[in-house]
């Protein structure tokens, strides 16, 4: 088998059958097609989390759900529980539950107003079902992942290891990997993706050592074509609010408070919902208003010289940032980092502050690379993180919500930043690690490598504040020199930090397209 990466084991995604066990339980993760959530399978995983787990149903970058805090014995979920989660009918094949990893245009057949040239709800079925279907395929990677496009380019930019882009109704080209297939009939496409399954699980084996993606091939699966001129551009995240569906009907697109749906946030109506790959939900197929305008008329009267487009702003803003600032100090593939730092702090002197570690870049974007989780202490970096941007649908963990936080800061006789460190575990093991916020949190983590606490990939370290701050930055700066642990790290000097500056180093590492 020639690969482009070397793997000793498989992934470790989660599921309903191989949960992953975590301080605070067990995590489960369903998988969704296209993220279609019928309203009683959401009311029994709502009660499952109030009654085993932390209360919520949290939202994967994939469109799919997850439950934490849930109890398990032998790394297992109790009989009875995995029982209430197949009666969900969300788990169609226990032995294919993990690879069923299909995202899709979320308002695919319901609204082509913004660009959807087709509905793709069908061959998402049935792919589904094909895929379910060949027991060779149940070998895959739980990181594989299909992207079905509808042509209007809201799931374009995600990589894929195979997937298509909707040209009209009838035709769409493929996704292989990072190249493009042929021009397909829509009617052909599953079996067209099946194939091309089967070619990879051919080519790349399923044991410990076979690889999760498809652009690990040392060969391509198959021979690339030439982007299609019908191809649309990536397009933006559907806007939060009402938006009128091709019937007539509504739908409802709903922000998610930390990306978590509780009981208390407000889904109207008793049908379906979508949950999309930007950790929100839309409720669709609501009664019309006819009276309601579908979307605001003319703008007002524009009275002021100023820049309103979203892209020239962006590439003014790094011309002025890279006209006035000076980064030759800083190692070259971090440049782009050390720009992006300064465009969230409009701070153009933040870059003479900045130390960075000369592996830095390379580690923390190998690492993504390689499905690394992000740690942070805080939910605002979190919140920073554009998950459209992480490589490998990276997961982004902050604990500082976990009920056992404050036991273990009043415990510890230190901050709920600092404490909530404690329960990453083995997590940390060649994670990226982002703090902030709180230096407490920071000068922890030091404690816990010296501890012989597992060795993060890269850490990103700046917390912001008065009392501590530039102290726990210079420890870090200084950690392999006085300690010998060598760990590639950025930090800025000084009291400047926060989380603004660290989500956006994150941005920077998970994708150097600026």
């Amino acid at each position: 088998m020639a690969t482009t990466r070397s793997r000793t084991r498989p992934d470790r995604c989660p599921g309903a059958l191989r949960p992953w066990i975590a301080d605070d339980g067990a995590l489960v993760r369903l998988r969704l097609i296209g993220g279609h959530l019928p309203r009683p399978a959401l009311g029994e995983l709502l009660r499952i989390a109030e009654e085993y787990g932390d209360g919520r149903l949290h939202l994967t970058s994939r469109a799919n759900v997850q439950l934490r805090g849930l109890p398990h014995a032998d790394g297992a979920l109790p009989t009875q529980l995995l029982e209430r989660l197949t009666t969900t009918g969300l788990l169609p094949s226990l032995t294919h539950e993990l690879v069923r990893n299909v995202v899709v245009s979320p308002l695919t057949g319901r609204l082509t107003r913004t660009g959807g040239r087709a509905d793709l709800r069908p061959v998402a079925a049935a792919l589904d079902a094909a895929v379910c279907a060949e027991p060779l395929l149940a070998g895959l990677s739980a990181r594989f992942l299909f992207v079905l496009d509808d042509g209007r380019g809201d799931v374009l930019d995600r990589d894929t290891d195979l997937g298509l882009v909707a040209l009209d109704d009838r035709t769409a080209q493929l996704r292989v990997g990072p190249t493009w297939g042929p021009v397909i009939d829509l009617a052909d496409a599953p079996a067209a993706l099946l194939d091309l399954a089967r070619a990879f699980v051919g080519v790349g084996g399923t044991g410990p050592d076979a690889p999760w993606h498809v652009d690990e091939l040392a060969t391509p699966l198959a021979r690339p074509h030439h982007p299609d001129p019908r191809l649309p551009d990536p397009a933006s995240a559907l806007a939060p609010g009402t938006h009128r569906q091709d019937d007539g009907r509504r739908a409802l697109h709903v922000v998610c408070p930390d990306g978590s749906i509780g009981r208390g946030l407000p889904l109207p109506g008793d049908g379906p919902v979508i949950i999309t790959p930007w950790r929100s939900v839309i409720v669709p197929d609501q009664p019309g208003v006819p009276d309601l305008p579908d979307l605001p008329g003319e703008p007002p009267p524009r009275r002021y010289a100023y820049v309103a487009q979203g892209a020239a702003i962006y590439a003014d803003s790094f011309e002025t940032i890279r006209r006035e600032g000076s980064f030759a100090h800083l190692p070259a593939d971090a440049e782009k980092v050390a720009v992006r730092m300064v465009h969230g702090t409009g701070q153009v002197d933040l870059a003479r502050d900045l130390v960075i570690h000369p592996d830095l870049a390379r580690a923390a974007r190998t690492a993504l690379e390689q499905g690394a989780p992000i740690l942070t202490d805080a939910h605002m970096v979190a919140s920073g993180v554009t998950r459209a941007r992480l490589p490998r649908d990276n997961d982004v963990l902050c604990l500082l919500r976990d009920p056992a936080v404050p036991h273990l800061a009043r415990s510890w006789g230190t901050t709920r930043s600092a404490a909530a460190l404690g329960l990453w575990g083995d997590r940390l093991d060649g994670a990226v690690v982002a703090i902030g916020n709180a230096p407490t949190a920071l000068f922890h983590l030091l404690e816990m490598l010296l501890d012989g606490a597992p060795r993060p990939a890269a850490i990103i370290g700046c917390p912001v504040g008065f009392i501590g701050a530039a102290e726990s930055k210079e420890a870090l700066a200084t950690f392999a020199a006085d300690h010998g642990i060598d760990v590639p790290f950025l930090t800025v000097r000084g009291r400047r930090g926060g989380s603004a500056m660290t989500a956006a180093a994150l941005n920077a590492l998970a994708q150097e397209r600026e």
